[in-house]
């Protein structure tokens, strides 16, 4: 395939780095874009007198703390949005490459089908890269969102006008992956079928299109239909009206996805206004009957057309503001971000905005593939949670009704049981600022609707997964000092669906956890998941009671937060289902299996989701040896597994699986279980294994840039635990890394992590020193990387016995 331009991209960013460039010439098939360059190691560029200046040395830790001068470079040049895109079975990503501002309302992006054909586990956010046609291009989506969902406002550019084009897919056509492009706020392909280039871009709420028809017609169309959602979704009510004297179409639509259905769908408002006068317009019906020159209608899964005589090669352009609050709401959203339809300033003030953030993460050495994957899942991490409110800070609360944000952005859609695992901790680190207001918007939620969700999309309780996450989240916020949210109200909302059963979406099964120590496999589903869950999050609420000075609540939550020991049967060796009488489900026990009381996986990986007990876990199994030897053989015959015949896509994986949540912190217990060169040897072995920069290039869903957030960190050396202090340390893949943590209260802070000679074979950490002072083992608490400093990791191609114990 044909790479992207991605010199044309680095030279729109002249006015942002100057003098960036990228190389044009062929790509591989192997990749879905065009490396940026040779990549620069720390010591190639340390050398560079045009690149460096002369640093000093802090007296007290021996350490240079001379801000370093980073190459110039453009890194959205780095950034591949398609990873991820492609993928079968349960390595399908659901990465939609479209245009977004970082955390935006609005996310216009491609929708895909097999023809006319679209399905719903591999169109969950509308796009897929192995389909053959594109149906057009919707405005709403959750990154790597695992059910199908949003995708409000299909907007399709044709030629002419009939019934078969109104159908559901009608109006697709075939495109090539060799005309299209995706980078940081932009998106571009080529409709083959009717000869028009689309072009896409955002602001935070508004959608940019720009459509070219290669030949000059009068008949240049384009449709909004208002009844899709993709993988089979549909509008339950719409309404639409065009005012053809200011070359306006407004309405509303109403989203019904797999999660949105269960809180009675997500009303969007939206205007769209065109940059030429209309020749014609229409409207149909939900029975798909056109009426041509109607201009209103209502409906459920109805549409609007408008017909343009353009020149070959004359750009049409269209502003679509969108708002889950009013028609009004939009309006003025459009008003404020792109009143004049300036294309090409808002894709120049994307890809500002996008470097900007990128560049709180930077990075030295590493190959192309490796820099690309790693920026692009840095990329990946910060498009959800979603920015929510209108321009004027208003925003629809989860009571229905419309609040007001004052001098913070409201955030929704956090797909909480994923990504309190990765993602928030990235964010609390290097989006400290955005973490708070996230944090505030939480605590919204909880005022505005009567409990803490365990799943928020939009303005609604999904009850998704299980679990009531939001208290690890807001803990660990709390515990990693970020501000901007009242701790205090954020803990009243966790503690109440923690202690009592709620109406909305608290702890399923809470009653019998609190009084027997779990929930009761005969009593709910996914009991043994769930009483893990509360113990993680329990032992997250301990530590934010402590610190707010609540010293009973931390005794009561600390107890609790042992609970999993309640399901350890020691027959079977595994943490498995337990009936409120107290006997076990060993009755047709399957450790390779899915039972009925494990959320989406099987005995093994439920085994280890102990994260925060380690210790405790290991003395259930016998001591520290014995459970790394049961963890060696766990990721063992994971690896023989994928790598045996009996593998496919299509099968879950019942051992070690990177795509699985339960699991993502396994490898890193082979630190708290005293063989950290283990968790070294296995993290590269996942990072080498489960990702790459093809279109199948994750290990499954995103969730929100959960799989891309794990990649981050493992890449860097170093990984969270919430709701604890600590973060574990292992091999990053480049020489220099650096953070910038700073925020609002403390700006300028960073982090930096040096690892000289890192690169392939440098696997295993023989030595770490914080600002100097040696560390006893590869784990550091966040009390002191708070200020900021240096880890200096020295690395070994062989396994070392640095943290053995």
């Amino acid at each position: 395939m044909r790479p992207l331009p991605r010199l044309a991209l680095a030279l729109s960013l002249a006015p942002i780095v100057a003098g960036c460039s990228g190389p044009g010439g062929e790509g591989s098939s192997a990749t879905v874009g065009e490396a940026t360059g040779a990549s620069t190691s720390a010591a190639e560029t340390e050398t560079d007198a045009d690149t460096t200046t002369e640093g000093t040395t802090d007296a007290t830790t021996g350490e240079d703390d001379t801000p370093y001068p980073w190459p110039e470079e453009a890194l959205i040049a780095e950034v591949e949005p398609r990873i991820g895109s492609g993928g079968l079975g349960y390595k399908v990503g659901t990465i939609n490459p479209g245009a977004s501002m970082p955390f935006g309302m609005i996310k216009p992006g491609p929708d895909t089908g097999l023809g006319g054909l679209q399905l719903s586990f591999l169109n969950c956010t509308g796009y897929h890269y192995d389909q053959t046609h594109l149906w057009g291009f919707s405005h709403s989506r959750i990154n790597g969102m695992g059910v199908p969902d949003y995708g409000a406002l299909l907007i399709t550019p044709t030629i002419g006008i009939d019934d078969a084009k109104v159908t559901l897919g009608g109006a697709r056509s075939a495109f090539d992956h060799a005309e299209e492009e995706a980078s940081p706020g932009y998106y571009a392909a080529t409709l083959e079928d009717v000869g028009v280039r689309a072009e896409l871009s955002a602001t935070p709420r508004v959608a940019l299109h720009r459509y070219t028809w290669d030949e000059a017609s009068d008949e240049a169309t384009v449709l909004l239909n208002l009844g899709y959602n993709p993988g089979g979704g549909a509008s339950t009510a719409s309404s639409v009206t065009i005012d053809e004297a200011g070359a306006t179409i407004k309405g509303m639509t109403t989203v019904m996805g797999g999660y949105s259905n269960r809180f009675g769908g997500v009303p969007t408002y939206f205007v769209a206004r065109f940059s030429r006068p209309f020749t014609g317009l229409g409207v149909w019906d939900d029975a798909m009957t056109l009426s041509e020159g109607t201009a209103s209608l209502e409906g459920a899964q109805i549409g609007a057309w408008a017909r343009f005589s353009v020149a070959a090669d004359e750009p049409l352009g269209i502003a679509v503001a969108i708002s889950y609050v009013s028609i009004e709401e939009a309006e003025a959203n459009l008003a404020a971000e792109a009143p004049d339809l300036d294309f090409d300033g808002a894709r120049a003030a994307a890809e500002a905005a996008w470097e900007a953030d990128l560049r709180r993460v930077r990075v030295l050495g590493g190959d192309e593939t490796e820099r690309r994957i790693f920026y692009s899942a840095l990329y990946h991490a910060f498009l959800a949670p979603t920015t929510f409110n209108d321009a004027s800070g208003a925003y629809r609360g989860f009571d229905g009704e419309v609040h007001q944000a004052d001098g913070f952005t409201y955030y929704s859609d956090f797909s909480l049981w994923d990504t309190y695992r990765t993602l928030h901790p990235l964010l609390n680190l290097v989006q400290r600022d955005r973490s708070g207001e996230m944090m505030r918007s939480l605590t919204r939620m909880y005022e505005d609707g009567g409990d803490l969700p365990k799943w928020p999309l939009a303005f609604g309780y999904t009850g998704g997964m299980v679990g009531t996450s939001a208290d690890t989240v807001l803990a660990d916020a709390h515990l990693k000092e970020v501000g901007g949210f009242d701790p205090v109200k954020a803990y009243e909302g966790a503690r109440l669906h923690a202690t009592a059963p709620r109406s909305q979406d608290g702890r399923a099964g809470i009653e019998g956890y609190m009084s027997r120590g779990w929930v009761a496999s005969d009593e709910s589903t996914s009991a043994a998941s769930r009483t893990l869950e509360f113990s993680i999050a329990d032992n997250a609420l301990a530590a934010m009671a402590a610190s707010l000075g609540y010293s009973d609540d931390a005794a009561v939550f600390t107890a609790r937060s042992r609970s999993y020991q309640n399901l350890w049967e020691p027959g079977l060796g595994f943490l498995i289902g337990r009936r409120a009488d107290g006997t076990f489900e060993v009755d047709g026990f399957d450790a390779d299996a899915w039972q009925g009381y494990y959320a989406e996986g099987t005995a093994w990986h439920y085994l280890w989701m102990v994260p925060h007990d380690a210790a405790g876990l290991a003395s259930l199994m016998g001591g520290e040896v014995a459970a790394r030897e049961r963890l060696a053989a766990y990721m063992e015959m994971s690896a023989q597994y994928l790598n045996g015949p009996g593998y496919s896509p299509n099968n879950p994986v019942p051992y070690y699986w990177q795509s699985n949540e339960p699991s993502l912190h396994d490898v890193y217990l082979f630190t708290d279980f005293g063989d950290p060169a283990s968790t070294q040897r296995w993290t590269e072995w996942a990072r080498q294994r489960h990702y790459s920069d093809a279109p199948d290039g994750l290990p499954g869903n995103d969730d929100a840039g959960t799989m891309s957030a794990w990649y981050v960190w493992s890449a860097i050396g170093l990984y969270p635990n919430p709701g604890t202090p600590n973060y574990w340390i292992t091999a990053p893949i480049f020489e220099r890394v650096e953070l910038a943590i700073g925020d609002a209260a403390a700006p300028g802070r960073r982090l930096t992590i040096l690892a000289e000679g890192a690169g392939p074979g440098m696997t295993y950490v023989e030595s770490a020193k914080w600002n100097g002072v040696a560390l006893d083992g590869p784990t550091i608490p966040w009390d002191r990387l708070r200020e900021g400093g240096t880890l200096r990791l020295g690395l070994s191609a062989a396994p070392t016995d640095f943290g053995a114990r």
